[in-house]
């Protein structure tokens, strides 16, 4: 039975994220959540709670991640393969429960309504940085549409936001069992208490700074260029590609992922310099191949100059195959070739020192790898993509509502091109000013409008560092208690 009730938890937990949002189910999973594993960790079992909460995690990555399987679907050679994506799912659950055994384990002393969110956000991390890291699970993408909330993002970043979300989902069940109300209310006031100082000093500071505002005009394609579509033959798509650019006064032009047609092999490209009208930018998603290696580039064109930056972060069994000489029956859904890792630093420069940060498709999730020294001062996110890989339902608006939060985390505009959609531009708060729809063939222009927006990504770390030792510290108090 309670294996069932797990189950059923972990599938409602998934209707908090993208695309339903149904926000008050959180008031009743997570009380819920509390009763049983304070009920668990009394009985001592915790092969019990182990086996529930890989049921539970089971249940939510079945459903938040059901989309994993459409890749399979695109090639009739892959179809038979289809049933893979339950291994990551099954991978999930297990690292989900292991880490809530070990951490119910360690603090069996720890209050509930602190345990519950600290072990959903230790397992967020974790799954972040395992094997290759898969950053799409977290909670802060429940206020992903409530653009009043995704300030927390900017102050407190990914990790932090997911902790206080959850931990306000448990305060229920303070009240409801009336147990040490008063106590538990002080700690969790405690625990906060840092965070908001931070956060009102820091938007004083934020008012004081002398923002310089620029503008840029630009207009975003998105072809809808189908893999599958054996009609659409490479001639066509350059044509498709020259006549927009040759329609548009825009300043800066961008299509999606893999948008060029053809590999390429050099940065001549005079045929599309010559089709570029005096100071106009075009920026377009290529393969690009030198020394017998492929790479996932984006191409930075002008009437004088090519550069690119190569995709760093790359999709393992898609871009890529993990152990390929072990694995060579998997050939058929990755290809005969990797592509590599780029190389080049993460940042491009336009006319008057504006610049701004390349992203290639889901390198957007991995949020502490995006921002360093050289491009931390960048005027604004370009995040190139095709979505056609992620279905037509949950997966392409999930990717969309990660780059929201991105948006809101880093205090800077992000431009989203896809080459099926959603394509969007993004303001510094994390909200969409305007967008495609998804599997149509648009284009839109649009005033760009960016300051030189600081943010606090240093300063996440500061709270991190915070938030262990507070939790560490309630241990020690109540592990002594118990002595």
């Amino acid at each position: 039975m309670s294996i069932l009730i797990y189950l059923i938890l972990g599938l409602l937990t998934s209707l908090l994220f993208p695309p339903y949002f149904f926000l008050p189910l959180g008031f009743i999973i997570f009380p819920l959540f509390c009763l049983l594993l304070d009920l668990s960790r009394k009985n001592n079992s915790n092969l019990n709670i182990f086996k529930n909460f890989s049921f539970f995690g089971f249940g939510f990555f079945i459903s938040y991640l059901f989309w994993i399987k459409n890749p399979f679907f695109v090639f009739e050679e892959t179809k038979n393969f289809f049933l893979i994506f339950l291994l990551l799912i099954i991978l999930l659950s297990l690292i989900l429960s292991f880490v809530f055994t070990i951490i119910s384990k360690l603090g069996k002393n720890i209050p509930i309504i602190f345990l519950i969110p600290f072990m959903f956000t230790i397992s967020e991390y974790i799954i972040s940085v395992f094997f290759y890291g898969f950053p799409w699970f977290t909670f802060s993408l429940v206020i992903s549409s409530n653009e009043y909330l995704l300030f927390s993002l900017k102050y407190f970043g990914t990790l932090i936001s997911s902790y206080l979300i959850i931990q306000i989902f448990c305060l229920p069940f303070i009240f409801f069992t009336k147990v040490k109300l008063k106590k538990e209310i002080g700690y969790f006031s405690f625990f906060i208490f840092l965070p908001l100082i931070f956060l009102m000093i820091s938007n004083f500071n934020l008012k004081k700074n002398n923002l310089n505002a620029n503008t840029i005009d630009l207009e975003i394609f998105q072809l809808n260029f189908k893999n599958d579509d054996k009609s659409l033959t490479t001639e066509k798509k350059l044509n498709t590609i020259i006549n927009n650019i040759q329609e548009s006064s825009a300043d800066l032009l961008i299509f999606g992922e893999n948008n060029f047609p053809y590999l390429l092999d050099n940065l001549d490209l005079k045929f599309l310099k010559e089709s570029l009208k005096e100071n106009q930018v075009l920026i377009i998603g290529a393969t690009r191949f030198e020394s017998d290696k492929y790479y996932n580039s984006l191409i930075n064109i002008t009437e004088s100059k090519v550069t690119y930056f190569d995709k760093i972060i790359l999709v393992p069994f898609g871009e890529f195959l993990p152990f390929r000489d072990s694995f060579t029956f998997l050939e058929s859904i990755v290809g005969p070739n990797n592509y590599s890792n780029g190389k080049e630093e993460r940042i491009i420069y336009l006319k008057n020192n504006i610049s701004y940060i390349p992203v290639i498709c889901y390198e957007v999730v991995f949020y502490w790898k995006l921002l360093n020294n050289l491009n931390y001062n960048s005027n604004f996110i370009i995040n190139i993509t095709n979505d056609f890989w992620f279905g037509k339902y949950i997966g392409p608006y999930q990717h969309l509502y990660l780059t929201k939060i991105r948006a809101a985390e880093f205090n800077k505009p992000i431009i989203r091109v896809s080459n099926n959609g959603i394509s969007a531009v993004i303001n510094n708060k994390g909200s969409i000013i305007k967008n495609t729809e998804l599997n149509n063939t648009e284009k839109f222009k649009h005033k760009l409008f960016f300051q030189e927006n600081i943010n606090f990504v240093n300063e996440h770390l500061i709270l991190k560092i915070y938030f262990f030792i507070i939790f560490f510290l309630i241990n020690f108090y109540y592990l002594r208690k118990n002595v």
